[in-house]
């Protein structure tokens, strides 16, 4: 069984809710307001596909469940649904900051 896949989600996951929690927290602080519902709806998204991905990995690595293709097709679309996400929140960061003034 190549447990790889299963290990280094269950390491990055916590790490990548971890970066969503201050990130959120930090721009919140920032702006005085609250974010927009579809910033709301996609950090929703990040986190439950982090969670599954954790969560299958977790069940893999216990033995739980067998390692086959569909708990890596699972995982790994979870990933990148995650990485996805992470890249519209960076662009729209750059898109939104294009039009400030740099010091």
């Amino acid at each position: 069984m190549n447990t790889a896949l299963y290990d280094n989600a269950m390491q990055v996951v916590p790490v990548l809710l971890i970066a969503l929690f201050l990130d959120s927290r930090g721009t919140d602080r920032q702006t005085g307001h609250r974010p927009p519902r579809w910033e709301n709806a996609q950090d929703r998204l990040f986190a439950l596909l982090g969670v599954v991905a954790f969560v299958v990995s977790m069940f893999v690595v216990a033995g739980v469940v067998d390692d086959s293709r569909v708990t890596a097709a699972t995982v790994i679309a979870a990933l990148s649904g995650c990485i996805g996400l992470l890249f519209a929140r960076i662009w729209f960061r750059l898109i939104r900051n294009s039009g400030q003034v740099r010091e």
